[in-house]
């Protein structure tokens, strides 16, 4: 794999790193109810979280030759209750385990250092999503006293 099919990779999931950032800084001032607080810090974390990817992203894009896109991916910016949000970051974090799946198969051909070191890259993110989204599942409320669309 060439240095410019691992840019073309990862401008692609740079847009959903980008997204993840916007969304958790979003929620984290759009959450209500009473744990908001909690929330909210949690929200703030995970997109200090994003910004390090974002930044990671764009680094290993530079070094690859290319230059960081600035594109974000749309997401539900609207949400304020917090069992919606929590089931549209697992939704959003599952989605992007996914996608790393399919890069690690795309990666999967060591044919030179750099290729070898984004399949290891793209091992970790893998790591970090997919645990994000077990422990967010764990935060839904169980009841209906929220609505889905709120």
């Amino acid at each position: 794999m060439t240095n410019e099919d691992l840019v073309a990779l990862l401008q692609e999931d740079l847009k959903n790193e980008r997204k993840h950032l916007a969304a958790y800084t979003q929620f984290a001032v759009q959450i209500r109810g009473l744990h908001r607080n909690e929330l909210r810090e949690f929200c703030e974390k995970q997109a200090a979280d994003e910004l390090l990817h974002v930044t990671q992203f764009s680094e290993l894009i530079v070094h690859l030759g290319g230059v960081p896109g600035t594109d974000v991916n749309e997401y539900p910016a609207d949400l304020k209750c917090p069992g919606a949000i929590m089931k549209a970051i697992v939704v959003m974090e599952d989605e992007v385990a996914d996608k790393y799946t399919e890069r690690l198969n795309q990666t999967e051909e060591f044919d030179n250092s750099a290729t070898a070191y984004t399949h290891l890259f793209y091992e970790e993110q893998l790591l970090d999503s997919w645990k994000t989204a077990r422990e967010v599942e764990k935060m839904i409320p169980k009841d209906k006293s929220c609505s889905e669309k709120s």
